[in-house]
């Protein structure tokens, strides 16, 4: 877990620095994990999404910051500044080309669009999940005894 507080801009941004250094052999790990992370984020509710799962933790402030300053930070990385040379950073990576086709993969699902907007419309709860399966069992019950004379009628 990432955590995030008033110094994080000044410490990342220095991280990033050092790693632009040409006499540093490196594999851009920092500017990698930036790059990627302003891919995922766009706006606040992106960052409470992964507040949420416990991917970082935002002691900045607002979560409006937060992502206004992975934006920010996203156009001053080696992948964003170097698009003609070619760098071992996350933009030319195969790992995070295959990561980001099956984010899309996943996301492009009829299946998994329908579950979500379920979840999210209707079981946001953790009562509406239980009166849901509370009715189910209503329901059930409630057909049994008519399956049992039509089964034992034959």
């Amino acid at each position: 877990m990432f955590m995030f507080n008033d110094n994080s801009p000044y410490y990342f941004r220095n991280i990033i620095a050092y790693e632009m250094c040409p006499d540093f052999n490196n594999n851009f790990g920092c500017s990698s994990f930036f790059s990627f992370m302003d891919s995922l984020i766009d706006d606040a509710e992106d960052v409470k999404e992964l507040k949420l799962a416990g991917v970082f933790q935002n002691l900045l402030g607002s979560d409006e910051e937060l992502a206004k300053f992975f934006n920010e930070l996203g156009h001053d990385l080696p992948t964003k500044l170097f698009h003609y040379i070619r760098t071992d950073a996350v933009a030319y990576s195969k790992k995070y080309i295959q990561v980001k086709f099956q984010i899309q993969k996943h996301y492009r699902k009829r299946w998994n669009k329908w579950l979500s907007k379920a979840r999210s419309t209707y079981f946001n709860t953790p009562w509406s999940l239980l009166v849901f399966l509370a009715a189910l069992l209503a329901l059930l019950l409630t057909l049994i005894p008519m399956l049992v004379q039509k089964v034992g009628g034959c």
